[in-house]
């Protein structure tokens, strides 16, 4: 890769190309499209988990980094009783629709497939109605696609890559709401641990030297939480 400015340019690119398609691209066009840069198979996995991030559904990637993981890979995470109910629930409500149509009926076989993919794949930190109706979208943009009937295994890949995009987008955001809050403790600690020792207010580079970062960083802190940034008195 020439320099990192070219490789944020190429992600972008495949970004954008993967909107374009619906927001799905399959890990044969992501190699495809990086033929040319020489990457190694961990460099790809980044590429693969930072499309998951942007709610890309990267078909075929099977993700062994990252904060999630394929339930096949790991022990299959509890429903919660609120979930359960939601589940039962939804799965009753299933045998009241209508099958007049080939479509209907289509789409009757599959929205079951659908919850046991949700269940299989479940995540303590995303409701389980979430994740479904996720799928449900995933499979109703797959059933215009694909119209052969044969092509089960196809359509269930596409449900499984969309879960999983909306698992890897949802607890990243969560993850960084995390970091930020951590964060902007450490700054409120440090902040009241010099004006005790310091007897008086405190200024943004004497918190910044403190902590060992840029007064840039302070601020960016200050705004992630909401404050206005201004040197203390």
């Amino acid at each position: 890769m020439a320099d990192r400015l070219q490789f944020k340019e190429k992600l972008a690119g495949v970004l954008a190309l993967a909107e374009d398609q619906n927001g799905k691209i399959t890990v044969d066009e992501v190699e495809k499209y990086f033929e040319e840069d020489g990457l190694s198979q961990e460099q790809m996995n980044l590429v693969c988990d930072y499309l998951l991030s942007m709610k890309i559904a990267v078909i075929g990637y099977k993700q062994a980094g990252g904060t999630v993981k394929e339930a096949e890979n790991e022990e299959q995470q509890p429903l919660s009783p609120d979930e359960q109910k939601y589940v039962e629930e939804y799965l009753r409500s299933l045998g009241d629709m209508n099958e007049e149509t080939p479509e209907e009926v289509r789409m009757a076989y599959y929205l079951p497939k659908v919850v046991e993919e949700a269940v299989r794949l479940h995540h303590p930190e995303v409701f389980i109605g979430d994740m479904i109706q996720e799928g449900n979208i995933v499979l109703m943009l797959a059933l215009k696609e694909i119209q052969k009937e044969k092509d089960e295994e196809e359509i269930l890949e596409q449900i499984r890559a969309g879960m999983l995009a909306a698992l890897e987008s949802q607890t990243e955001v969560k993850r960084r709401d995390h970091k930020m809050v951590e964060k902007v403790t450490e700054l409120d600690e440090t902040i009241k641990s010099m004006k005790e020792e310091y007897g008086r207010k405190v200024s943004v580079d004497e918190v910044a030297d403190r902590l060992g970062i840029s007064e840039d960083e302070i601020e960016d802190i200050l705004k992630l939480a909401g404050e206005e940034v201004k040197d203390e008195e």
